[in-house]
């Protein structure tokens, strides 16, 4: 059983969210440790995005990009100058060293992000995310929700395996027919998926509009626990934002 609710993992995604927006630096940094250090003891599920060699690529790349987005003599930085150039013809192809900050903000930003949605979506259920709403008189946006959160990896896996077979039978060579085919098969297999949820729901009598009652109040309801996460995180918040320059 978890220690937190609902509402505290929730209220984490949120907190996650709003500081990665506005935070830069090393305040940056210390808030991708926080996100690292909850994920450890209490949101394991929510690190696995880490754990895959496509998005550290993706994070490697946008730290790249950041030397190379200058090109000319003039530097990238107001008063910084350039540690190397390379000649290209004519000009040259500045490379600076103060073009490493925006790669690396970049970087940390996408990945605070990442982890502020993957430590706390993952540890939701769908029946927790339609009570949380049950409990807010949203009876129905609950279920739709959850039934979209639990897409993405069913989506993720359609698209995978759209591309593979259409990449083993030479469809790469008419990259445009092969692109029309791969959206119109991702978007009608989604159709069904979603068909056949709403469908196994209704089998099991399952009214998404309906109101629960007292298994939303048990199901929804804000835990003690909730209330020191989200003090904690409060008080982190401010401290943050008071260091900020």
């Amino acid at each position: 059983m978890s220690l937190f609710g609902p509402w505290g993992y929730l209220g984490f995604t949120i907190w996650g969210l709003v500081l990665a927006l506005t935070l830069e630096g090393w305040e940056l940094a210390v808030l991708v440790s926080l996100e690292l250090l909850f994920g450890i003891a209490w949101s394991q599920a929510g690190l696995r995005p880490l754990r895959r060699v496509r998005f550290w690529i993706f994070i490697a790349t946008a730290v790249a990009l950041g030397p190379l987005v200058a090109r000319g003599e003039g530097p990238l930085v107001e008063g910084v100058a350039p540690m190397w150039a390379v000649p290209l013809g004519a000009g040259s192809f500045a490379i600076l060293f103060a073009g490493l900050r925006p790669g690396l903000a970049m970087a940390g930003r996408a990945l605070a992000l990442t982890l502020a949605f993957g430590l706390g979506l993952s540890a939701l259920s769908v029946s927790d995310v339609i009570a949380l709403f049950d409990r807010l008189r949203l009876t129905g946006l609950g279920f739709a929700l959850g039934v979209a959160m639990n897409l993405f990896n069913t989506l993720h896996e359609m698209a995978r395996v759209t591309f593979d077979t259409i990449k083993l039978r030479g469809g790469l060579r008419r990259p445009l027919l092969a692109l029309r085919l791969f959206l119109v098969t991702l978007l009608s297999n989604t159709l069904r998926y979603g068909d056949q949820i709403v469908n196994a729901a209704s089998v099991r009598a399952f009214d998404p509009n309906a109101e629960r009652g007292a298994q939303a109040y048990a199901e929804g309801r804000f835990l003690k626990a909730d209330m020191h996460l989200l003090l904690g995180l409060a008080v982190c918040a401010v401290l943050l934002w008071v260091a900020a320059p």
